[in-house]
């Protein structure tokens, strides 16, 4: 029997290739988290979440063909659903990193495991960046900007809550792990931050700032870290609560599966609004163009995760970790 779920969130995992998002095609969903991770004690329905990653595995674009937006306010909800979800998922997938890290401060008897674990999702940190920016530069600034801007004019990724545990992984700051798996994710962190640099690039016509960077307005007074920690959350409709890791996996899962569904149905560039020739060179390196090819095999090894067995400890301290990294941005 499953826990019950938080009121008004919800955290149903999937059951087969069809859209179960938002109550309709490209609709949204509130986010519930914690206020810190939250330790991962149990695998999720791994016998569903194993029939669904088969499921969806057979999914061809022909058979999601009704998703393809008709019409622009359609093309610019699809756009619009993107930016949200895909910062949604990865605030989730931040909640796995961090309590992976954590798995790994305590000591395990497969570090290279979790490093994989690690690297995938780090993996999926960068398509989801890549993802959430892939409307064209022509809709990105009406649709996506012009709202973050009326939320706050300087709006920065500094704000989110949930960055701070992955903080020093991404910079190269900790290490996992000693071997092979290790030194795959330390390369897919570096990888992360061509793609986070290279996604400023793309969505800003030439001349253009990020909203961090652009003109302070008069009278600015500042306000308490805490605050605006909760403007973001609300920016992306996520709220904190007392939520399960279930909740958590589940409303992780629930993502996954509907962009998994987008991105077969449409591409990550739809071709009825392209913006692959708006890419800088950082987005197309090899090692770049591998990942967006890879993008749905991406999201079913981390939904396999949900299911997956948990990693039990071993006595020895494997993690090591030294200062903090920079700020995320928001352009």
């Amino acid at each position: 029997m499953h826990p019950p779920e938080t009121p008004a969130i919800i955290a149903t995992v999937p059951s087969g290739p069809e859209w179960e998002f938002g109550g309709h095609p490209y609709g949204l969903e509130p986010l519930a988290l914690p206020a810190q991770w939250l330790p991962r004690t149990v695998a999720v329905d791994p016998p569903w979440i194993e029939r669904l990653c088969l499921r969806l595995a057979q999914v061809s674009a022909a058979s999601v063909r009704d998703l393809r937006p008709d019409g622009a306010e359609e093309i610019d909800r699809l756009f619009w659903f993107r930016w949200i979800t895909a910062h949604q998922t990865t605030f989730l997938m931040w909640q796995m990193l961090g309590a992976i890290l954590h798995q790994g401060e305590a000591g395990h008897a497969d570090d290279d495991q979790l490093a994989a674990r690690a690297r995938a999702l780090v993996c999926g940190y960068s398509l989801m960046l890549m993802y959430g920016s892939s409307a064209p530069r022509v809709i990105y600034g009406p649709v996506i900007r012009m709202p973050m801007a009326r939320q706050h004019v300087n709006l920065t990724g500094a704000w989110a809550r949930d960055y701070s545990p992955v903080r020093p992984l991404i910079r190269g700051k900790v290490t996992l792990g000693s071997g092979a798996a290790a030194e795959a994710l330390r390369r897919e962190c570096e990888v992360n931050e061509e793609v986070h640099e290279g996604i400023a690039e793309k969505v800003l016509s030439e001349g253009e700032v990020s909203l961090l960077q652009s003109p302070k307005p008069k009278f600015r007074r500042q306000i308490p870290r805490d605050t605006l920690m909760w403007l973001y959350d609300g920016i992306f409709l996520t709220s904190r609560a007392a939520v399960s890791h279930h909740d958590v996996a589940g409303q992780l899962a629930r993502r996954l599966h509907a962009i998994f569904l987008d991105v077969t149905a449409n591409d990550l560039y739809p071709s009825f609004a392209p913006s692959a020739h708006e890419e800088p060179h950082r987005l197309r390196t090899p090692e770049v163009m591998r990942r967006k090819a890879a993008l749905t095999d991406c999201l079913l090894e981390i939904l396999s995760f949900v299911g997956a067995p948990v990693i039990q400890a071993h006595p020895t301290t494997t993690v090591q970790a030294s200062s903090p990294m920079r700020e995320l941005r928001i352009t």
